[in-house]
């Protein structure tokens, strides 16, 4: 099973390296990672410029202007995605190493 885990970011930048290695390093490896930057005005697009080129990253989108809604934010990646499933990732949390092998399993055993 394919996963998209959209990453929307809004000035988060004390979160978003922790975030994008949690889902990076994920045990299901199955998966790709958009992540679309609000127009922040911290240090969050030179963090996200650091994951460029990454096997992973089929997608970074910077905003020219704040869109003022997460919605548009989601709306955007899941117009990018090619993922069966999608999950998205909000930018200030941190997901378990296993989330989403324990996730697909459960889906992939009870449909």
């Amino acid at each position: 099973m394919f996963i998209t885990v959209i990453i929307p970011n809004y000035n988060h930048d004390l979160y978003l390296k922790d975030r994008i290695e949690s889902v990076i390093n994920q045990t299901y490896q199955n998966f790709e990672v958009i992540i679309l930057d609000d127009y922040s005005t911290d240090n969050s697009k030179e963090i996200i410029d650091k994951y460029r080129g990454h096997p992973k990253i089929s997608h970074i989108v910077f905003n020219s202007e704040n869109s003022g809604s997460t919605f548009k934010q989601w709306e955007k990646g899941i117009s990018l995605a090619k993922g069966e499933l999608i999950w998205i990732a909000e930018s200030d949390d941190m997901a378990n190493k296993s989330f989403l092998q324990k996730t697909v399993s459960v889906l992939e055993n009870d449909p």
